[in-house]
């Protein structure tokens, strides 16, 4: 949180340098005389905005410039769900049932700043609403003794609406800045405002307002989403050999108004704004001069572009028991999944990446698919058990599967978030080290072209896009495992074997899309950054071919579905059924996941390759559930009193206990945006030793570059640093989870049910990983190797208690 004295201009002691940007390069910029900002040079309209903002509140650490402000609230949650089954049996061979479900949920969740907005307090930072509904009917009959048929239908939608915590407010255009609050309604609100570089964990960074990547709030939010399906089945036996074959056809049906980035805009205030001729540079100085780095928002006049998809499989496969000892298992899957369309011409844009133009679905010969190609997926499998002897069974299997991915990845949340649908309006610095715009000049109005009868026309400069290949590609997965169990006693069960995937066609990282218009590092020092983009002037080279001189400085986002990953692991698993009035289940996984990265991709696909950001080399989970052996017909006190019985007796409890090794993260050191403009990878050269004793106050060997017994040094201008991604490992995670219950008789098949749960029962505190950007000769981070967070960006659960009533009948 800024400080007082942050707030009038003086950074002093924030201990980074700032130099002024009116030098232009920063080879030719001064420092600001003692780090403090003439008055005069101040924003008002950055000014406003803090108005907004509370002024720290706890004492905090370094000079009190970080950790220096707490904030407690409560969030409200309403749900009101109820499900609806009816099971009839028509006659002899036919069996039918029916339900349907209902449940609307509503939450009202606070921001830490107020009326500034900032992080949420508890998970979201708006005003959500949901409803949802669901309906399925099955009708299965025995034809004969040896063919059965079986069918069923179902239907589901899901409709939420979201909105930010001031909507219908104008606080940009009350603090003097034009342009981001065009009405009351979606772009009304605080602008999000993320002061300091995503990547940079100095003092004085902060974000303010709402949106996606400030309080979880994609926001304003409508979405309505239906899907239906019909699948029928058909069973034959025939001497050892078991046939199935069926068919599953869905209509999936989209509309989705989203805010991903906030359309009363996201403003960036960049480090390097600030930065000098030896580094330093701070998002603050840069806010607090009104200059904003980078922009990103959605527009959109169409609130009604739908993507409509159809889906259908088939498939056949055969249980073959060949002898008392062998079974195996074959079959084919056959999947198609359709390209999208739009609900009606105009409401989809599909960017040509060969030619620059956005192609309009349903206008001038365009298909209302985009003309996108299709492909036949077939999906083999095959599985094989083995009785090696009375109690022990090899069982092994490969099968292969496709996916309709996320977010836009085949379907949905693409084509009709393009133009002419949705402007999103990007514009980037043309240098790192550049600005946009000022608050006080606010941002040029997005661009809506005209569609033109050929349907085409070419995408302009700064209006973000997405794009899909030519030729649909499904994500794919080949799963295999081979596997031993072996039964112990009449209760007692253990497991163990290896279970691997291979990705194909997948994601890059874990998001659906890579930016194509990332400029290479080559020519970093020389050549323009925007020149070092593959689609602005052209002619830079890619492992993808991809590029074209149409004058793009816009991030462009490609759905390729071209990356692989990898996992493999060894898993054991103990089971001791229930019996003698408990039960036990245990398992361990020893894994390994790596993937492409989709930073950099475009250029060096092994740069950024390593362990998945959520990758856990070692996980434990024991359960138990015990009835507690007191009361009638139990080990202990059994021939008490109905009365007492029914107070003592018939308590049960569980348990979850979970036991798992650290996240992975990457180390990152100051000033690097001097050495590199692009690429994700600010890692520094590994030259010594980087760890360390692993507490919460030094996790890892986090000493200065240029220091003694430092384990890094700096990377050379214009070239990255060896230091693997991930490398090194956070804290460990531990939780039990537990509840007790009681079971009261009323009459008959009545039955109260009192019970009482806690999550995180001994209120352990979990860590999260260490700030891991380390510091640089004159621009030390001592804060570097210290744990500042809790797990899962301090959303992991405390300890907290539930009670239930619950009356079945």
């Amino acid at each position: 949180m800024p400080t007082a004295a942050a707030r009038g201009g003086d950074l002093s002691a924030y201990g980074i340098n700032i130099f002024d940007p009116s030098g232009g390069a920063p080879a030719n910029r001064a420092q600001f005389q003692g780090n403090v900002i003439p008055s005069g040079r101040l924003s008002p309209q950055a000014q406003a905005i803090l108005r907004l903002i509370p002024l720290p509140n706890t004492t905090g650490t370094e000079n009190g410039t970080r950790d220096n402000f707490v904030s407690s609230a409560s969030e409200a949650f309403d749900e009101n769900s109820f499900n609806v089954r009816i099971d009839g049996r028509i006659n002899d061979t036919t069996n039918t049932f029916g339900r349907y479900s209902l449940g609307r949920f509503s939450r009202n969740g606070p921001t830490a700043f107020g009326p500034g907005g900032g992080q949420e307090v508890v998970t979201l930072g708006g005003q959500s609403k949901a409803k949802n509904q669901s309906f399925a009917y099955g009708v299965d009959n025995a034809i004969s003794s040896t063919l059965l048929a079986d069918f069923r239908f179902g239907w589901f939608k899901y409709k939420v609406n979201v909105l930010p915590f001031d909507f219908g407010t104008s606080p940009a255009t009350d603090a003097g800045i034009p342009g981001l609050n065009l009405e009351d309604t979606f772009s009304s609100g605080l602008p999000a405002g993320f002061v300091g570089a995503a990547d940079n964990t100095s003092p004085g960074n902060f974000e303010f307002g709402s949106g996606l990547g400030v309080n979880r709030c994609n926001c304003p939010l409508d979405q309505d989403e239906t899907q239906w399906q019909l699948v029928g089945n058909i069973t034959k036996l025939l001497g050892n050999h078991n046939f199935k074959a069926g068919v599953d056809i869905r209509r999936a049906n989209n509309l989705r108004v989203p805010s991903d980035a906030h359309r009363s805009g996201e403003l960036s205030f960049d480090p390097n704004r600030t930065i000098g001729p030896a580094g330093g540079g701070m998002g603050l100085a840069t806010f607090l001069l009104g200059d904003v780095t980078g922009l990103r928002r959605y527009v959109s006049p169409n609130t009604d572009a739908r993507e409509q998809q159809w889906r259908t499989a088939y498939y056949a496969q055969d249980t073959w028991r060949t002898n008392d000892k062998f079974t195996l298992n074959y079959g084919l899957r056959l999947d198609i999944i359709n390209p999208q369309t739009v609900n009606e011409a105009g409401n989809g844009g599909f960017l040509d990446l060969g030619t620059g133009e956005i192609r309009v679905a349903g206008v001038g010969g365009i298909g209302l698919n985009g003309d996108v190609e299709n492909r036949l997926n077939w999906a083999p499998r095959v599985g094989a058990t083995y009785q090696i002897d009375t109690k022990t069974v090899l069982r092994a299997g490969y099968g292969r599967s496709y996916d309709l991915g996320v977010f836009g990845s085949l379907f949905g949340h693409s084509v009709t978030q393009n133009l002419p649908v949705l402007s999103v309006q990007e514009l980037n610095a043309p240098e790192n080290f550049d600005r946009v715009f000022t608050l006080g000049q606010g941002p040029p109005p997005p661009v809506f072209p005209s569609v033109p009868q050929s349907g085409r026309f070419a995408l302009p400069n700064g209006v973000f896009a997405r794009a899909l290949p030519e030729k649909q590609r499904p994500p794919t997965v080949d799963a295999f495992n081979v596997i031993v169990q072996r039964q112990l006693t009449d209760s007692m069960s253990v497991e163990a074997g290896y279970v691997g995937n291979r990705g194909r066609n997948v994601f890059a990282g874990d998001g659906p899309a890579i930016n194509i218009n990332q400029p290479t590092l080559v020519g970093f020092g020389t050549v323009p950054q925007n020149n070092r983009r593959p689609f602005f002037a052209g002619g830079v080279a890619n492992d993808l071919g991809l590029g074209g001189a149409f004058g793009w400085t816009q991030g462009i986002d490609f759905f390729c579905n071209c990356a692989n990953n990898a996992y493999d692991s060894l898993q054991a698993k103990f089971n001791k059924r229930f019996s003698s009035g408990y039960s036990v289940k245990a398992n361990y996984t020893l894994q390994r996941q790596v993937q492409e990265s989709g930073d950099y991709f475009l250029y060096d696909v092994e740069m950024n390759k390593g362990p998945a950001d959520w990758d856990r080399t070692h996980s434990v989970v024991l359960s138990l559930v015990a009835e507690l052996p007191v009361g009638h017909g139990r080990r202990y006190l059994s021939s008490i009193s109905p009365v007492v019985d029914a107070i003592i007796g018939g308590w049960q409890v569980n348990a979850n206990h979970f036991v798992q090794s650290g996240l992975p993260f990457s180390v990152n050191y100051r000033d690097a945006g001097s050495d590199r403009d692009t690429g994700g990878n600010n890692r520094p050269n590994l030259t010594g030793d980087p760890d360390g004793p692993q507490t919460r106050d030094e996790w890892f060997n986090a000493v200065a570059i240029g220091s003694p017994n430092s384990a890094f040094s700096r990377p050379a201008a214009g070239t990255f640093g060896n230091m693997k991604r991930n490398a090194l490992r956070g804290p460990g995670y531990w939780r039990t989870d537990a509840s007790i219950f009681k079971h009261f008789r009323v009459t008959g098949n009545r039955l109260l049910e009192i019970r009482a749960e806690a999550v995180n029962l001994f209120n352990h505190v979990n860590l999260g990983n260490p700030d891991s950007e380390v510091g640089v000769p004159g621009n030390d981070n001592p804060n570097a190797g210290r744990i500042n967070s809790t797990a899962f960006g301090n959303n992991d659960l405390q300890r907290n208690f539930q009670f239930a009533l619950k009356f079945t009948f």
